[in-house]
């Protein structure tokens, strides 16, 4: 119901609007040919009114449309008071007003009610979507998100995803591309971004992903960080901070470096592979990025970096993300993770094994040694299977029948060969004595 008044109410406008315009047009036309000289009654038959209303247009000095006045009281009056200060408690929803005033003795209808309360929530729309923007100081403030896009690699196309990370003050902006958003990924993207820039802001800022925190306290709004990238930060001593939920507009620095990103460098793209692509983005950036002039700040990116005072990480060792599993290998030489199932050489069937994840890859060990490597699956129960893992296997069991034939059949019964003294031999030929 609440939805048919409002498209009723905008067609209304929408007519009235209309309406106005015909009649200024129609007051600047009459005033028009008044002004050339024109009969009044000439006037009224070319434009098929009345010659009192053109009478009436001359009379006024300019253009004004017609409003009926308001009335002076309605049956919200002596209401308006409360809906003002209840209205944002519940979320400008006229259902729940009426309820509520309904106990309070309001007779009136759900439009009456309407009309009063839509420039209400127009007006905490506006101010919600209000964003105050902020210049930081040099080095203080880096602001990191992702943003994926469909990229033709080879002859597939498949979804990427970007890490991204813009300096706060010259807006120099880092970004590389990988196959996924994952804990791996992300703390990739990061020392890349410092390698990049030689140092790193003493804070970031971000949304609230779930790689990174864990949650957020409703009353204090604090953030729970997921253990291993609290460890992170720790490790290269960076501040993080979060945008509010749902307010990510705190962010548009690297909002609008995403948007540059796929607009002026993926936009018409095929690459060979995700390596190809990364490369390009560093040339983009040096070439592109890094030298032009800055919307906001009217000055290149690469030309305000000088002054970006940044913290140098260059002393401090890469972070070891450390994710050993260990499994057993099945009979069909297979291990499973994650639900998808990765091959090894089939001899070590049913031996223990770690598994370990080194960026993209999925590494498997046996003894401390790596007998098997492969890309990691995105999706769930999968398989990825190296054919040269079970060479040998199928060759050596059809030889052991083929060379030998089968040895354990219990059915057959070997000729068994009397053995006799030599004598008897000699005797049967008439060879030597008789005794």
């Amino acid at each position: 119901m609440e939805n048919g008044f409002g498209i009723g109410d905008t067609l209304r406008q929408n007519d009235l609007q209309e309406r106005d315009m015909i009649q200024r047009d129609l007051h600047g036309t009459v005033a028009e040919l008044a002004g050339r000289g024109t009969p009044r009654k000439a006037i009224a038959r070319m434009l098929g009114i009345s010659v009192k209303s053109v009478r009436r247009i001359l009379c006024r000095k300019e253009w004004k449309p017609y409003r009926r006045k308001p009335p002076e009281t309605t049956l919200l009056t002596g209401f308006e008071a409360f809906v003002t200060r209840r209205a944002p408690e519940v979320g400008y929803n006229g259902k729940v007003l009426l309820r509520e005033l309904k106990l309070m003795g309001y007779s009136g209808s759900y439009v009456t009610l309407q009309r009063f309360v839509r420039p209400l929530r127009n007006a905490f729309r506006r101010d919600a979507e209000a964003t105050i923007r902020f210049e930081t100081a040099p080095g203080l403030q880096g602001q990191v998100d992702w943003g994926s896009s469909a990229v033709w690699i080879g002859d597939a196309k498949m979804k990427l995803h970007f890490f991204a990370m813009v300096l706060g003050y010259s807006r120099r902006m880092y970004a590389k591309g990988f196959r996924g958003e994952r804990m791996v990924h992300l703390l990739g993207g990061h020392e890349a971004a410092f390698a990049w820039f030689g140092g790193s802001p003493r804070e970031l800022l971000y949304d609230n992903p779930r790689t990174m925190v864990k949650g957020r306290d409703a009353v204090s709004g604090e953030v729970e960080l997921n253990g291993t990238f609290k460890d992170f930060v720790a490790h290269y001593g960076v501040r993080p901070r979060f945008c509010h939920p749902y307010r990510a507009r705190t962010k548009g620095k690297i909002e609008s470096g995403i948007k540059y990103l796929k607009k002026n460098f993926l936009a018409g793209r095929r690459f060979r592979d995700l390596d190809e692509l990364n490369r390009q983005i560093e040339e983009w950036l040096l070439t592109e990025a890094d030298v032009r002039i800055h919307g906001t700040t009217g000055v290149r990116p690469i030309d305000r970096f000088p002054q970006e005072r940044l913290i140098d990480v260059s002393h401090v060792p890469p972070y070891r993300l450390e994710r050993v599993i260990h499994r057993q290998v099945s009979n069909d030489a297979r291990v499973c993770f994650e639900t998808n199932r990765y091959s090894v050489p089939w001899h070590f069937i049913r031996h223990p094994v770690e598994i370990r994840l080194h960026g993209d890859f999925v590494l498997l060990l046996h003894d401390g040694k790596e007998i098997a490597r492969h890309p990691r699956l995105d999706g769930r129960f999968q398989e990825r299977i190296d054919p040269a893992h079970f060479r040998g296997l199928f060759r050596m069991e059809r030889e052991a029948i083929e060379d030998h034939g089968p040895l354990h059949d219990p059915r057959f019964v070997a000729d068994e060969v009397m053995i006799r003294d030599l004598s008897f031999y000699d005797r049967v030929a008439g060879i030597g004595g008789h005794a």
